[in-house]
């Protein structure tokens, strides 16, 4: 999905830091600055070295980067980012806003020539950093996140708290960091059964069933799913640091995985004797002892 990226005055981001973003969003990068009363855009690095051989000489400054994932739009230079509403205001952009682009070109592109352009033609530069005006566009763009500059060095973070600030610099999202240890456990087993122990497995391990305790929905706009309460799910895995873990939908043939989700949202299933109903069936002796 992208991530953006807002970088203050002096402060640095690490090579290792945005080569796990070019990682993690290969498929296009850019970065613009405000110097002279002038906006530069650098975009179009297919490859980690060549977008880091252009940005060196300008980690000092306050900078705007994008590392792209493609959703609408084909991978050229055309559609990465950064984009020019006009010469003396600049934006990145994070999310899918819906209802914009196509095979041709991005929903940002899409969005930027339908809406923005307009609006600042219209009531100024100055209007996109006007709370009204921001209010505005935050309903429309919904979970996405933009990120303007001008030539004066001035930003403005649209959707600002759903991304997170760190030493001086903002990310859209996670995808900066480092990927946490992720701890998994085999289910335990009764012994001489070689069944799982359903009974007496604790909730947060890899392998139990759990059952979703109210009505859980995943995801934003187009993407969202909604897991009904008491609906059967696996864990898939478990991450102790992050509190999160994976469902999988077992009972299909082409399961689903739900993935980071809080384990304080699941809880263990009580009534064991629907699960030994089922296996009886099955003539499963001494699954319980």
């Amino acid at each position: 999905m992208c991530i953006a990226i807002m970088k203050s005055e002096s402060k640095k981001i690490n090579k290792a830091t945005l080569q796990r973003c070019y990682n993690a969003n290969p498929d296009g990068a850019g970065f613009m600055y405000a110097e002279d009363k002038k906006l530069t855009v650098k975009k179009g690095y297919f490859t980690f070295k060549d977008f880091y051989k252009e940005y060196k000489p300008h980690e000092n400054k306050q900078v705007l980067l994008h590392f792209r994932i493609k959703t609408h739009g084909p991978i050229d230079k055309k559609n990465c980012h950064p984009f020019l509403v006009n010469n003396g205001l600049g934006f990145i952009h994070n999310g899918i806003i819906s209802g914009y682009g196509d095979n041709k070109e991005s929903d940002t592109i899409a969005f930027n020539n339908a809406i923005l352009k307009k609006l600042v033609a219209k009531h100024g530069n100055n209007s996109l950093f006007d709370d009204p005006m921001v209010e505005l566009i935050e309903n429309v763009i919904g979970y996405s996140k933009l990120v303007f500059l001008d030539r004066h060095g001035n930003y403005k973070i649209m959707n600002e708290d759903k991304g997170s600030w760190a030493d001086g610099v903002w990310y859209s999202n996670s995808s900066y960091k480092k990927p946490e240890p992720v701890q998994y456990k085999i289910p335990n087993y009764m012994r001489n059964t070689g069944y799982p122990n359903y009974k007496n497995q604790p909730v947060k391990s890899a392998g139990d069933w759990v059952q979703v305790g109210d009505d859980l929905t995943i995801g934003k706009g187009d993407n969202t799913i909604i897991l009904k309460k008491g609906e059967w799910l696996e864990v898939g895995k478990v991450n102790w640091t992050k509190n999160t873990c994976s469902l999988v939908e077992a009972t299909n043939i082409n399961p689903n995985v739900y993935e980071d989700i809080d384990l304080d949202l699941v809880e263990s299933w009580e009534d064991v004797t629907e699960m030994e109903s089922w296996n009886k069936q099955f003539n499963v002796g001494g699954y319980y002892g």
